[in-house]
């Protein structure tokens, strides 16, 4: 199947891929990415980070970010732009020293067109900076969406760091936003008195990370020949070491590691950040952290083939044959003319399908990768693209069963293996967008 034939199926595929995905009537379980933050309501999902450093006197120096994508806010028409406007309430308390963190803030977003509106990251988070005494601070956090009157709300527990004790120690790793670069330039390390600037923890593809780390050594036992060492994890997959090296004799020193991502597809990682000596013994170790890597332009240009075999719940085995052995140059048009011919809403410069697709792809590597498959190309994760959350889940870990109401299926599966494959695929040919054209998988 041509894509020009498939413009004469548009409407079947549209409908079918509209109901096999669910898109207008099942949005995607939302995802919480943070640290230490137990949610237990979701209306307005966040991210929440706390990143620490050595602060004045006997205190560390706090930094509290909270991100909330736009997609989860409403946004109201003004002039010449839109905007969202929510407030955060955050209360900590140390039970041992009694220190209150406490804060209240009010936030308004703009941006400057609809279709910004619809993101799934925002690049301006609320940020907060605090000093307190080391110690465990447990509270909640809420979010209220002034306009929607919604609200996200979590448990905190967070434990601050002395770095007067025990050294050698590391800060926080903190994803720094330098502003805006030349490509292929490094912005300065920031003086270490300098208001910091938190990125958000979502990262368009292709687009360097910069991580800003201090070492605290002791002055009796300053660095000699030692290095900082940041290492990305995720499941089935290895990078590079990172290394940067230490000054001589410097008891506190800031360092930027920059963290390439053009080799890295979508999904959510983990760095490790180490402070190892000249024969490469570990010293001090970093809180491990974890960051998503989401879809952006700079992606698909040097990820066609990727985005191409992401596609195979979407397309026949002859046309994903046909897309992938159209010459490379093209192939980036090829899926352009693709999601085009299959957007639900062509009004918008976003494609809520294609979105929605890679949200779900996201999800299920998230949740659903094993040691021998990523989470997208398991039983499972196909499940969740195709149909979405369920409406119910019972039984265990590796023992569940997924209800469908709507679609009237019950689904086993034992570890992320379908059970009744057989009755799942026949829904699913049932509703197949390509199934009149007389093509099989």
């Amino acid at each position: 199947m041509t894509l020009s034939r498939l413009s004469l199926k548009a409407k079947t595929a549209v409908c079918g891929l509209i109901l096999l995905l669910g898109w207008s009537l099942r949005p995607p379980i939302a995802s919480l990415y943070s640290q230490d933050l137990d949610s237990f309501e979701n209306e307005v999902p966040f991210g929440f980070r706390m990143t620490f450093f050595k602060g004045p006197a006997d205190s560390t120096r706090c930094l509290l970010t909270i991100n909330v994508d736009n997609k989860n806010l409403l946004f109201y028409r003004g002039p010449n732009y839109f905007e969202a406007h929510y407030e955060a309430f955050l209360n900590m308390r140390d039970a041992k020293t009694r220190h209150i963190l406490k804060g209240v803030w009010d936030k308004r977003l703009r941006v400057p067109n609809y279709d910004e509106t619809s993101l799934e990251a925002t690049y301006d988070p609320l940020e907060w900076e605090a000093n307190a005494p080391a110690g465990k601070f447990d509270g909640f956090i809420e979010i209220k969406d002034i306009q929607a009157n919604t609200y996200g709300n979590g448990r905190v527990s967070v434990t601050v760091p002395d770095f007067s004790k025990n050294l050698p120690k590391l800060s926080t790793p903190m994803f720094y936003d330098p502003g805006k670069l030349v490509e292929g330039d490094t912005p300065p390390v920031p003086p270490q008195e300098d208001y910091l600037h938190q990125a958000a923890l979502k990262y368009p593809a292709g687009k360097p990370i910069f991580l800003l780390i201090e070492a605290y050594a002791d002055p009796a036992s300053p660095p000699k020949d030692w290095k900082l060492t940041a290492e990305v994890v995720k499941e089935l997959m290895l990078f590079p070491r990172i290394e940067v090296k230490l000054e001589d004799g410097i008891y506190r020193q800031r360092k930027l590691i920059e963290v390439p991502t053009k080799t890295m597809g979508l999904g959510t990682y983990e760095v490790e950040v180490s402070l190892r000596d000249a024969t490469n013994n570990s010293l001090a170790r970093a809180n491990t952290f974890k960051f998503r890597i989401i879809k952006s332009a700079d992606w698909i240009d040097a990820n066609v083939q990727d985005e191409i075999r992401y596609l195979k719940y979407l397309v026949s085995e002859r046309e994903m044959k046909r897309l992938l052995s159209i010459p490379e140059k093209e192939q980036a048009q090829a899926l352009k003319e693709f999601w085009q011919k299959i957007d639900p809403v062509p009004a918008t410069a976003l494609n809520e399908l294609r979105v929605q697709y890679f949200e779900r792809i996201d999800y299920a590597n998230k949740h659903f990768t094993t040691e021998q498959k990523e989470g997208w190309d398991t039983n499972m994760g196909e499940v969740y693209i195709l149909l979405g959350p369920p409406s119910e889940i019972y039984g265990s870990r590796l023992n569940q069963i997924w209800v469908y109401e709507r679609e009237n299926l019950v689904l086993y599966f034992f570890g992320h293996n379908l059970r009744n494959r057989d009755e799942f695929d026949e829904y699913i040919r049932n509703r197949r967008w390509w199934k009149d054209s007389g093509e099989t998988r």
